[in-house]
C-alpha cells in the first residue's frame, strides 16, 4: 500500500477528528482509512490515536508524527505540482546514444531541429559504435544498426541501411577483379569487427546463399575508419551506403559483385522498457520517426 496515502489518511483523521471524516474527504470507505492507520502503527511500532467514542485524539507519538507527516505531504504535493506543470512540455536532460559514423552523417540536422523546437531540453548525445547498456549509463534512447539481441529493451524499427562491396581502382590494379564471392579469398579484406561472425561475408543471388570466410590485414570497429582504409587502397570492404555511394558515383570506389546482394541492416530506436517514457524521450523518438526517410530506406 502506498505510504503517502497512509500518511494522508492519518493527517486527515487527526485534523477531522474521526475516520469517517477522513474517509469522506479522501473519497474512500472508513474501513480503508482504518487499514491505513493500522499499517502506519505497525510500521512505526506505536499507537497513533487514543480511540474514544466521541473523538480521536493523537497520542504524543502521533502528534510528533503528524508534524513530520504534514511536511512530507507538503513536499510531495509540491514535487507533484512541479512535475505536472512541466509535463505539458519536454524538459530536463535527454541522454541519447548514437552510432558514431551514422550519427555524424545524419543526426545533427535532427538534433538541431529538436533543440530549436524544445528549448527546455538539454541534449546529452553519446557517439559510440558499441551497444551501450542503456540502464547502467542512464540513456533514455539509442539508435542501433544491426540485428538486435534478445533483451528487455523496447525497439521501434525506423528503416534499413544498405551496404555495398567496394574497393578503389588503385587497389584493383594488377589484381583480378572478383566475379563471384569465392574470388574474395584471393584478396585483402577489411573487416568491421563489431558485427557477429565478422569473418564471414554473406551474399545472396538467384543461385542461393554464398558464405565466404574472408581474411585480411585490418579489423576496425568504426565505419569511418573502414572507409578511410578502403580509400587508402588497403583492400576490399563492405561499407554502409553513406560511406560508399558518393565514392561509387564519383569513380573513387568501384562497386563489386553488383549481381550479388548483401543483406541490409535494420535500423532501430531502442529504449528501456518502462511504464513511463519521459516526454522529452517521446518527442525525440517522434521526430526520429518523422525524419527517418531522410537517413534510411523503408
Amino acid at each position: 500500500m502506498d505510504r503517502i496515502d497512509c500518511l494522508r489518511a492519518f493527517v486527515r483523521s487527526l485534523e477531522g477528528g474521526s475516520f469517517s471524516v477522513a474517509a469522506h474527504e479522501l473519497g474512500i470507505g472508513q474501513p480503508a482509512v482504518s487499514k491505513r492507520i493500522a499499517l502506519l502503527e505497525s510500521e512505526f511500532g506505536t499507537q497513533l490515536f487514543f480511540r474514544t467514542t466521541r473523538k480521536l485524539k493523537p497520542t504524543p507519538e502521533g502528534q510528533r508524527i503528524y508534524d513530520l507527516a504534514r511536511q512530507i505531504l507538503g513536499n510531495f504535493d509540491l514535487a507533484r505540482a512541479n512535475v505536472e506543470e512541466n509535463s505539458l512540455r519536454p524538459s530536463g536532460t535527454l541522454r541519447v546514444s548514437l552510432p558514431s559514423s551514422f550519427g555524424r552523417r545524419y543526426l545533427m540536422p535532427v538534433i538541431a531541429e529538436y533543440i530549436s523546437t524544445y528549448q527546455g531540453v538539454r541534449l546529452d548525445v553519446r557517439f559510440s559504435e558499441r551497444f551501450v547498456n542503456l540502464v547502467e549509463e542512464g540513456i533514455e534512447l539509442a539508435l542501433r544498426i544491426g540485428q538486435l539481441e534478445s533483451s528487455t529493451l523496447v525497439a521501434r524499427r525506423l528503416g534499413t541501411v544498405r551496404r555495398y562491396l567496394v574497393a578503389t581502382p588503385t587497389y584493383l590494379k594488377g589484381r583480378a577483379v572478383p566475379r563471384a564471392p569465392d574470388d574474395l579469398n584471393a584478396h585483402q579484406c577489411i573487416v568491421y569487427s563489431r558485427l557477429p561472425s565478422a569473418g564471414d561475408w554473406i551474399f545472396e543471388s538467384e543461385h542461393g546463399r554464398h558464405v565466404v570466410s574472408i581474411g585480411g590485414p585490418l579489423l576496425v570497429d568504426d565505419a569511418d575508419a573502414m572507409e578511410q582504409a578502403v580509400k587508402h587502397h588497403l583492400g576490399i570492404a563492405i561499407l554502409p551506403e553513406w560511406s560508399a555511394l558518393a565514392g561509387i558515383r564519383s569513380g573513387q570506389l568501384q562497386n563489386l559483385l553488383p549481381e550479388f546482394s548483401i543483406a541490409a541492416l535494420p535500423l532501430h530506436a531502442v529504449y528501456p522498457e518502462t511504464h513511463w517514457m519521459s516526454l522529452r524521450a517521446r518527442s525525440f523518438l517522434d521526430l526520429l520517426i518523422k525524419r527517418a526517410g531522410q537517413f534510411s530506406t523503408p
